[in-house]
């Protein structure tokens, strides 16, 4: 019974990390692989890795157990690019080290200090939080255009309305992201 309560514990201090893992996993895959392979799963296969490794994350502070589930989400989708490559050649040199940049803009820069790290990271935590409590439109036209560099074009023709509903979209999505965030005093 004690076990199970533990477990149950476990489970539930990951799943509050699943909102900065699943925008992650978004804004990191290459288009290719999210055709093949949903972000979601990615991350259900990260937290499922966390969760065996519970007794040696026990007593962890909070950011260090992030950080193991970042690292491993991170060689996750190293696999799957590997496994879903389905020749060499469709992984390129520049896709490769346009990866390899993004990685290296996961990993802290070695020049700021733990304290300015685990502030960055808990700020990017709330607005992941906060990117969840917008509509599924608002979300996805913000990511589409923030993270993944979508142009207000593309995003109408994803989202089946005009460019300038979009651009409307994006404005009240932007302004409900300012209001949750300084709410919460980000």
């Amino acid at each position: 019974m004690a076990q199970r309560l533990e477990n149950q514990e476990t489970t539930a201090l990951y799943q509050c990390h699943r909102a900065v893992l699943l925008q992650w996993a978004v804004t990191r895959m290459p288009n290719w692989l999210s055709a093949k392979l949903d972000p979601d799963d990615l991350v259900q296969q990260t937290l499922l890795e966390g969760i065996k490794a519970g007794e040696r994350l026990a007593g962890k502070p909070d950011h260090e157990v992030l950080a193991y589930l970042r690292r491993a989400l991170i060689n996750n989708l190293i696999d799957a690019a590997r496994k879903f490559a389905p020749a060499r050649g469709e992984l390129s040199s520049n896709g490769m080290g346009e990866s390899s940049c993004m990685l290296g803009d996961w990993l802290a820069a070695p020049d700021t200090s733990p304290s300015e790290r685990f502030a960055r990271s808990e700020r990017y935590a709330r607005l992941a939080d906060s990117l969840t409590r917008l509509p599924d439109a608002q979300r996805v036209a913000v990511e589409m255009r923030y993270l993944q560099g979508a142009k207000v074009a593309e995003i109408a023709l994803f989202l089946d309305r005009t460019e300038g509903a979009v651009a409307a979209l994006l404005h009240r999505s932007v302004t409900a992201l300012k209001a949750d965030l300084k709410a919460r005093d980000i």
